[in-house]
């Protein structure tokens, strides 16, 4: 077993070692490779969204079915990553497709409301305990942006203070602690996930200065990392003894249960973000909340917030988020649950029995794998090959799709015969890094 120690703690597997992999790879993947030389003619990289990047290039998909996807050479994958854990019902959920259908034949958007947006909005707020009223935008990142601007406004304060390695969207304040980046002076501080003195030590320092905390509940970029017991709940003290607000960003984890991370863990945030699969898998999101925060948007009342938006809660989103919404109940989670515990025990043993070092963690139907020995997060550098990059590879070799960095997330369309072909291919791409770990 040959190691590159040219980097502490870090191990740079042999050109020969990749080669194996990446080979096999290159040789099933033939016209997802020509596709991709042509689509860097016109997109930077090929590339138009960093998350979906994995070296050496992307595999072009042709067509999605509940648990399952074809790429342009007609091979079958299991879907693990359900695009970013925004398909919660997996590919072409029929309710969603024949919402959207219907709903085509009237428009897709116009200036003003429809009734689905209307009942959309009634149903989140029925759902979810903190969503006293509703405002829709077109994905997490406007919502994370705008519960930012909201709470600025409404406590006077310029500061919000957010855990290093959270991800809230593509809004700067919010990527600070992302990418090697620290704080952002001024407008965003850094705190240590799970470490409840970094977060107060971090807000003593600008004592009367903080707007609001932002909380992820459970770590999902780059690795999986669930709260420690009452963390987030006193978290939430935390910044109430300081005169903050709580925003809760549930993006990824309202599938935890029916009333999402804030039902899951006992939570009682001031303003809650949504986005992902809030949209049946169309690009929307929505920030919810207190009352007395949110009319700040009441264009009925003088010197109301301004917020504009083209497609906010447009009828195509309007639908499918329905649609999606209200088939998720609490059975559907327990399934996916049971199904995630499942891939986690099967991981955790394959490691055990080759004698390499993994960390499987995970929290509901969202599992993170991790290489010991490579600690470098996908984000941080989507080029790089190491053992994440070439675990991704050799479970594409297997016709296993999960998420670059190791992420793993089911839909309700995950039956057992598709976990179970999940895990044997799991399995085996495991086999075929060990001999480089």
């Amino acid at each position: 077993m040959k190691r590159d120690e040219a980097r502490a703690g870090q191990i740079e597997p042999t050109a020969a070692a990749c080669g194996a992999i990446e080979g096999r790879y290159r040789r099933g993947t033939a016209i997802s490779a020509a596709l991709m030389t042509r689509a860097a003619a016109s997109m930077p990289g090929g590339n138009t969204r960093t998350t979906s990047f994995h070296p050496p290039y992307p595999v072009v998909f042709e067509r999605g079915e509940g648990a399952w996807l074809w790429d342009v050479e007609e091979q079958r994958y299991v879907d693990l990553f359900c695009n970013g854990l925004s398909l919660i019902h997996g590919s072409n959920y029929p309710p969603v497709r024949d919402a959207i259908e219907l709903a085509l034949r009237r428009g897709t958007a116009w200036s003003g409301a429809s009734r689905e947006q209307i009942a959309y909005a009634e149903h989140l707020q029925a759902r979810l305990k903190p969503a006293q009223l509703v405002r829709f935008t077109n994905s997490g990142s406007e919502a994370g942006m705008l519960a930012v601007k909201a709470a600025r406004h409404v406590t006077g304060r310029p500061l919000i203070v957010k855990a290093s390695g959270a991800y809230h969207g593509s809004y700067p304040d919010l990527e600070a602690g992302l990418y090697g980046q620290g704080d952002i002076d001024g407008r965003a501080m850094v705190a240590r996930f799970n470490d409840l003195a970094s977060f107060e030590a971090a807000m003593k320092r600008h004592a009367g200065q903080v707007a609001a905390v932002v909380i992820e509940p459970v770590l999902v970029t780059g690795r999986v990392v669930a709260p420690a017991d009452r963390f987030l709940n006193e978290l939430e003290k935390l910044a109430r003894r300081h005169g903050a607000l709580v925003i809760l960003d549930d993006c990824l984890m309202l599938r935890l249960a029916p009333g999402g991370s804030s039902e899951y863990f006992g939570l009682e945030p001031d303003l809650l973000v949504l986005g992902k699969f809030i949209g049946g898998g169309t690009p929307m999101g929505a920030l919810t909340g207190a009352a007395e925060v949110m009319r700040i948007f009441d264009p009925t009342q003088p010197r109301a917030m301004f917020h504009g938006g083209s497609f906010n809660g447009n009828l195509i989103g309007c639908v499918a988020g329905h649609a999606a919404l209200k088939d998720l109940d609490s059975q559907r989670i327990a399934t996916m649950d049971a199904h995630s515990d499942r891939i986690r025990t099967a991981l955790a043993e394959e490691a055990r029995a080759l004698g390499i070092g993994v960390t499987v963690t995970g929290v509901g139907s969202v599992t993170g794998i991790a290489f010991d020995a490579d600690p470098d997060r996908h984000e941080d550098d989507p080029s790089r090959i190491g053992l994440a990059a070439l675990f991704h590879l050799a479970c594409l070799n297997e016709r296993i799709l999960i998420g670059p960095g190791g992420i793993i997330a089911l839909s309700t369309s995950h039956d057992a015969a598709a976990v179970s072909f999940a895990i044997e291919g799991l399995r085996t791409a495991l086999q075929s890094v060990a001999q480089l770990a």
